[in-house]
This record gives C-alpha cells, structure tokens and sequence, in this order.
C-alpha cells in the first residue's frame, strides 16, 4: 500500500508540472516578459515550499553544499524558468513541456561525463525522446504556428534543468539534505530573479503589469509548481530517481491534452501527433532508466 501511495504522488508530479505548464500558457497572454511571471510564480509557490521544509526539517550542511543548491537554484529558476515560459509563451504549454523532456537525455549526459555507463537501452531511449520532439516541432503540433526562436527556448529550458539536478545531485552526493537543498535552492532563484528585476527598475510594474485575471493564473502555475516539486522529492524518498524521473515526464501528456481541451484559453488544438509524441518521450524515459 505504502509503495501505491508513493507511485502516485510519482506520478502526481507531472500532472502537476503538466498543469502548471497549461496555466502560464493562459497567463502568457498577459505579459510582455517571461521574467515578470517568473518572479510572481515564483512568490507565489514560496509559502508552500517555507511550509513543507518545516514541517519536515531544515539541516544546515556545510558551506559548499550549501553554495551548490543555491547555484543550482540560480541555474533553475532565473535561467531555466524563464527560458521554459518564453517557449510556453511561443509555441504552446503541449509543445514547450515536450521539449523539456530532452532534460532526461541531457542528464543521461551528464551521468556518462561523471563516469555512468551508457547501455543499449539509454540510448535507445534518448533516440525515442529526440524522436518524439522532431514528430512535433515538424507537424507543427497543436499550434498555430512553430517559433523557432520558442523551440530553442524550450531545448535550452531542459539543458538548464539538467544542469541544475546534476549540480543538486552532486551536493546530495557531498551529504546534503535534498529537501533543505530544495528550499535553498528555491530561496537563491527568488532572491537572484527579484534582484535582477529591481535593477532594472521595473518590479513595481511587474505587479501591475496585467490584468488582475492573468495575475491569479500566475499565482496558481506558481503553486502547482511547488506542489509539483513537493510531490517529487517525497515519492524520491521512497522509490528513487530511477522510477520517478520517468514516471514525471507524463508532464508533456498532461499538457497537451488540458491545453487542447481549453483551446479557447490557449490557442493550441487537441494534436495527435503532439500525443503520439508525449508518448513516445515518455516511454523512451523508462527504457533510459531501466
């Protein structure tokens, strides 16, 4: 029953993403700059990241680990985040979410550079998602029209995640706590996007910049992302990033299929090949980690 529960709140993971990816699509439409949304999700997910590290713990490890979840913060949040909503804001939640999941092949990479060894199903695997992207960006999936400079974003989006577990993972492996480095990583992407946006002058625009509908779609994708990243690191505490990281990535499903049902709200059509697509990354995710 135990192992049930924790399979679910696995999965649960990219339903959550799944929708979070869907309400920016609709909150895009409200302003002209991907970083705004960023710093207001962003605000708007702290209370439930500040509530669940309390009520499970903080431990303060050692200053290099501590230095490293706020890289991988800075690497996440500012960086990936915004280039993950520009691709939303592009190309559509169905597709932006897909290209994300190139962050698994990027992270198989990464693991092959730390000394991993590459097997026949990996690579199999990475061929499925790299197949599943190029079906999708060429039947223009589920989009009015296919914004090369979005799919760049999106590919760039999912390096910069890699890249942020990798160095996340590098700190867990020095003895940090994984869910106090999820707070602080957390914490360092707020502080460095909110610094970044006071130095340009223009936070107080970022608060009223849209129209107050747009601002509660910001404040929901916010707290589905929280919620997203809470659901994972418990269902890693139980069954692994083995199972887990795969079983996320339904995220580009999830999106494709809420954000065609609402079309009215996101301008993006239900696609079969955008399905057929998601299926196809999601399977090439388990073979990467059989």
């Amino acid at each position: 029953m135990e192992y049930a529960i924790a399979y679910l709140i696995a999965t649960s993971t990219g339903l959550f993403f799944g929708l979070h990816d869907f309400t920016i699509r609709i909150a895009s439409y409200g302003y002209q700059r991907s970083s705004n949304i960023v710093l207001l999700s962003l605000l708007a997910g702290f209370p439930v990241m500040l509530a669940f590290t309390l009520t499970v713990g903080f431990k303060i490890g050692g200053l290099n680990i501590m230095l490293l979840y706020a890289l991988a913060g800075v690497v996440n949040f500012p960086l990936g985040r915004t280039s993950m909503y520009k691709s939303i804001s592009r190309v559509g939640a169905g597709l932006a979410s897909l290209l994300l999941s190139t962050s698994i092949v990027y992270n198989m990479f990464i693991g092959v550079l730390m000394g991993e060894n590459l097997g026949a199903f990996q690579i199999i695997g990475s061929l499925l998602i790299l197949a599943s992207v190029a079906i999708a960006v060429s039947s223009n999936s589920g989009y009015n029209r296919l914004d090369p400079t979005g799919i760049i974003m999106g590919l760039i989006a999912g390096l910069l995640i890699a890249l942020s577990i990798a160095i996340a993972r590098l700190a867990n492996i020095m003895g940090g706590d994984p869910v106090s480095g999820a707070f602080i990583a957390y914490t360092s992407g707020l502080l460095v996007e909110a610094l970044i946006t006071i130095l340009r002058g223009n936070i107080s625009y970022s608060l009223r910049e849209t129209h107050k509908r747009y601002l509660g779609s910001v404040f929901i994708a916010g707290v589905l992302a929280a919620l997203g990243q809470i659901a994972r690191y418990i269902a890693l505490a139980t069954l692994g990033v083995s199972i887990v990281t795969p079983l996320q990535n339904i995220r580009p499903i999830i999106a494709s299929i809420v954000s065609g049902t609402f079309s009215k709200y996101t301008g993006e059509s239900l696609a079969i090949k955008l399905l057929i697509s998601g299926i196809l990354a999601f399977t090439g995710g388990i073979l990467i980690y059989l």
